[in-house]
């Protein structure tokens, strides 16, 4: 019994560990508010030239003053992409929220 008390504490303390966004990581929020607004400049790039070679200096410098905007660099938002990634769950609220705030947006 003790046993069994042990494994649901354990359980319970690694569930309350994985909603802790370490440091170095862009928390939810700013995340989504960051690929929201990089997702809809990359679809304006894409459907106003098409061909990536066409636009891609300018979406570049583009995404870089988004980044600006947020206070961080290409780096710390690559490796928040690839912490999300890494937890599905993480993922699927970021991906969640992204969706109801661009719903929010259509007319």
């Amino acid at each position: 019994m003790k046993v069994i008390g042990l494994i649901i504490l354990l359980c319970l303390f690694c569930s309350c560990e994985q909603k802790t966004i370490p440091n170095g990581i862009i928390e939810p929020k700013e995340m989504c508010g960051l690929v929201e607004e990089i997702t809809l400049i990359e679809t304006h790039y894409q459907s106003k030239f098409g061909v990536p070679t066409q636009y891609k200096e300018a979406l570049q410098k583009s995404v870089d003053l988004i980044l600006h905007k947020y206070k961080t660099t290409r780096k710390i938002f690559e490796k928040s992409l690839k912490y999300y990634a890494s937890h599905p769950d993480l993922q699927k609220e970021l991906n969640d929220q992204l969706l109801i705030s661009l719903s929010r947006k259509i007319p």
